[in-house]
């Protein structure tokens, strides 16, 4: 039985493992009319970050994610990050899967969603399909913001100091390009002087083509992996993650900037705001950055502030 194996080899104790007891918990955790699972199959037991989970089919229709032994908390943390996220309102909710089920095997946490269908490989079949993929991804991240937008300005002063930690981290950070540090520098004094309110946008964090997925059927697009989400997120980053992910076109990434623009106040308070959101994004995770390596994350941040910046003068040019 494969989930029993894979937690016998993985785990730091040599207590023998019972198929039946692994069939036994999670069939309970499932079924709660009584039905035992009867088919398993493997999709990963490894992963390349450390606190990733072993993944398994189960009957077919259901999905579980089993933490790994170094951190048995992992799939506990994904299920109540997805579960706040969801409760944020319909349109955060409408593209987020529902927990089937949760628990905890041989000391480590587990969750079960319903199965989905990653998006299309191969070159034809991503040309037809990423289309409908960005008209209904980048509309739900337009409704996030104008959600937010319409709620009115900033009054919270926790709201405030959030940003400018974020802002602050960059400036710290001496290996990032010298006109991404300084527009975070402008951009917090901005926000002390009061000529700058922003708000949080909840995110998601790493909005790329492997965490969007296909319900069957239906068709619907779901967004997985909300372990990094945050009620308390930034505008500007899902969207450039996803234009970096999906290989959109710079005019394509300049029409959504030119929304944002508009929604975030017009003009040019907009685009501050567009800067502000990004930058903040940015410093959020480098305050956060844990066992990420900080090379990668300045090569990240540099990426994606260049794409910024770059579509920004497009802008400014139109």
């Amino acid at each position: 039985m494969p989930i029993a194996n894979y937690l016998q080899e993985t785990s730091p104790s040599d207590r023998p493992i019972s198929s039946d007891a692994v069939i036994s918990v999670l069939s309970n955790a499932l079924y709660p009319d009584g039905r035992r699972i009867d088919k398993v199959e493997v999709i990963r037991t490894q992963s390349m970050v450390a606190d990733g989970a072993a993944i398994f089919l189960l009957d077919h229709d259901h999905v579980l994610f089993l933490s790994p032994a170094a951190h048995p908390d992992a799939a506990a943390i994904q299920a109540q990050a997805t579960q706040t996220m969801a409760g944020l309102g319909p349109v955060m909710a409408e593209r987020i899967l529902p927990v089937t089920a949760t628990g905890t095997l041989a000391d480590r946490s587990f969750l079960i969603l319903p199965r989905c269908e990653p998006l299309a490989g191969g070159r034809l079949r991503r040309l037809i399909q990423t289309p409908k993929v960005a008209a209904a991804i980048l509309g739900w991240l337009r409704q996030l913001v104008g959600a937010t937008v319409a709620d009115g300005s900033a009054d919270d002063r926790a709201e405030t100091d959030e940003f400018q930690r974020s802002l602050r981290a960059l400036v710290d950070m001496h290996d990032l390009p010298e006109s991404l540090r300084a527009d975070a520098e402008r951009l917090d004094a901005d926000i002390t002087a009061g000529t700058l309110k922003p708000r949080h946008v909840p995110m998601h964090g790493d909005l790329w083509r492997n965490n969007i997925m296909v319900r069957p059927g239906c068709g619907e697009l779901v967004v997985i992996d909300w372990a990094g989400g945050t009620a308390a997120g930034y505008a500007i980053y899902d969207l450039i993650r996803f234009h970096q992910s999906f290989n959109l076109s710079s005019d394509r990434l300049r029409r959504e900037l030119l929304w944002y623009q508009e929604a975030l106040g017009g003009g040019a308070l907009g685009l501050a705001m567009i800067r502000v959101h990004l930058l903040g994004a940015l410093g959020h995770y480098a305050n956060r950055l844990g066992e990420f390596p900080r090379d990668r994350f300045v090569a990240l941040a540099r990426d994606c502030y260049g794409a910024v910046d770059s579509a920004l003068a497009g802008l400014a040019r139109g």
